[in-house]
């Protein structure tokens, strides 16, 4: 009994009893993490199926569907577990898109007043104006023919016949109140785009489009008045929910700067804007 050793051994005995007592053994009655296939995603991927296929799956296609379903949560789960889901560009893209999904579906939950809305469009008139409508005549060459689009300009200019000018064209020479859509359908987008800069009155041009080179006199433009708000209600709104939407957007990223700590080394701290948040953090 008075053997050093012993004694070792029997305190050893001792603490590993009272270990065990105490929890120490609890580990092996840790519930693992915790993975789940319930109802709602049987009845997913059977409608799912249902949908693609336009047929109800068999009892064999039902167990290969929940079994990959199950199968693709585990290895989801594994993946975080193994750390593969960080600095995965895909992921992250993926992540962000559905975060922004989110908050652009709880955005547009929000139903505006008349009152709000009445306010919106008076505040943004200019937004809910009819669309401008264009008179213009113009003269048409093939690509082949610049330097006479050029030399026509000048003839026009100086009195000369449009009518007598050209080469031949199935689209009228003469666009009465058309509209820049309307151009854009004809014409193409660019052609609309050049158009609607050029003043009244005067040639000008040439102008390139999908059929060629067009010298160009704008005759008159009328400015769209501005939609009564009973006809625009329905514009107005769309407008107010893009409003809301990218407003509670900004809102949550100024929440997000708050509440992350955003470093910025030298190489990205002139292409990003933090000023006055307090989120920001030089390494």
């Amino acid at each position: 009994m008075r053997e050093p050793l012993l004694h070792f051994l029997l305190l050893g005995a001792a603490l590993f009893a009272v270990y065990g007592w105490a929890g120490g053994g609890a580990a092996r009655d840790v519930r693992r993490p915790e993975v789940r296939v319930v109802e709602a995603d049987v009845t997913w991927l059977r409608e799912t199926w249902t949908r693609q296929w336009l047929r109800e799956p068999t009892d064999d296609e039902m167990r290969r569907l929940v079994t990959e379903h199950l199968q693709e949560q585990l290895l989801a789960r594994e993946a975080r577990e193994m750390g593969l889901d960080e600095d995965d560009v895909y992921v992250r893209r993926r992540l962000a898109q559905k975060v922004d999904f989110v908050l652009a579906d709880t955005s547009r939950l929000a139903e505006p007043t008349d009152d709000e809305l009445r306010a919106f469009h008076a505040a943004r008139a200019a937004w809910f104006s009819g669309a401008t409508r264009t008179t213009f005549t113009h003269v048409f060459f093939t690509d082949a023919h610049r330097a006479e689009a050029v030399a026509a300009r000048a003839r026009l200019e100086a009195g000369g016949n449009p009518f007598d000018l050209g080469d031949p064209i199935l689209v009228d020479a003469e666009q009465r109140e058309v509209t820049r859509e309307d151009v854009a359908a004809q014409f193409g987008a660019a052609f609309a785009a050049a158009l609607a800069a050029l003043p009244v009155g005067g040639w000008h041009g040439p102008i390139e489009s999908g059929y060629g080179l067009h010298v160009v006199r704008v005759a008159s433009r009328s400015e769209g008045a501005v939609l009564p708000f009973e006809e625009a209600r329905a514009r107005v709104a769309e407008r107010w929910r893009d409003e809301r939407q990218r407003d509670d957007r900004e809102r949550f990223f100024a929440r997000l700067l708050q509440k992350y700590d955003v470093v910025l080394d030298a190489a990205a701290r002139p292409w990003v804007d933090l000023s006055g948040t307090a989120g920001r953090r030089d390494p």
